[in-house]
């Protein structure tokens, strides 16, 4: 009998686990469904279709050319 208590004790407990888990999805699931329509989603066919604009093309920003467009405008007030 002490093997069974082994052995079944520990499988009761994953089980137990996994019933828990499957309660947890499907009232995520209803939460979900009632609160859809205050959540912000996006969709992903637009989001995947524009361009990511980081502002500077690469290879254009030179820090060395800024400065001297500064001291070039100083000079010629």
């Amino acid at each position: 009998m002490s093997t069974w208590l082994w052995i079944a004790l520990p499988l009761l407990f994953v089980v137990g686990l996994f019933v828990g888990a499957l309660k947890d999805t499907k009232q995520i699931e209803r939460s979900v469904k009632k609160n859809r329509d205050k959540m912000n989603l996006k969709d992903w066919d637009t989001e995947e279709s524009k361009k990511d604009d980081w502002g500077v093309p690469p290879g254009s920003y030179h820090p060395n050319d800024e400065n001297k467009k500064k001291e070039d405008d100083k000079n010629k007030d």
